[in-house]
């Protein structure tokens, strides 16, 4: 029972120290492009059509100055939206992503660095063999020396 208080209580302990995030709320739906808020004295989106030769067959493109990639175009009553972006909003300041790390150094040659060709498969199993055989002996030379030990305390 008391044990049921107190994990209750660090569960309370844990609650209290998560921020809670205030969830952005943007404008409310169907709301003209024009009460969009400026960027630095520039115009949030950027109205062009695909061609001025014939504009009864042309679409109208609607770029977001906001955030670069994001487009709309119409033709007729057919509609789209696409992003092809990075996921930044623009910024007066530009972003410059971090600079790579450093290209890493090979490793130094030295005497004491060599390098190896790879055994062939008869000689990995040569060795195998080779190991088998040892640790039998040794196993084969620790019995001996067991029963010699037996022998002396019978004696």
């Amino acid at each position: 029972m008391e044990e049921e208080e107190e994990l209750g209580e660090e569960e309370e302990k844990a609650d209290e120290g998560i921020e809670e995030v205030e969830q952005e709320v943007g404008p409310p739906l169907l709301t003209p492009l024009s009460e969009d808020a400026e960027i630095m004295h520039m115009s949030p989106w950027t109205a062009r059509l695909s061609c001025s030769l014939c504009p009864q067959y042309s679409v109208a493109v609607v770029r977001s100055n906001l955030w670069p990639g994001a487009y709309a175009y119409a033709s007729g009553k057919k509609f789209e939206n696409i992003y092809i972006g990075w996921g930044h909003k623009y910024s007066p300041e530009n972003f410059n992503p971090p600079l790579p790390a450093p290209i890493q150094h090979e490793y130094p040659s030295s005497p004491d660095v060599l390098e190896m060709t790879d055994p062939t498969v008869e000689e990995e199993q040569a060795l195998k063999a080779a190991q088998e055989q040892a640790l039998a002996a040794s196993e084969e030379e620790e019995e001996d020396e067991e029963e010699d030990e037996d022998e002396d305390l019978e004696d």
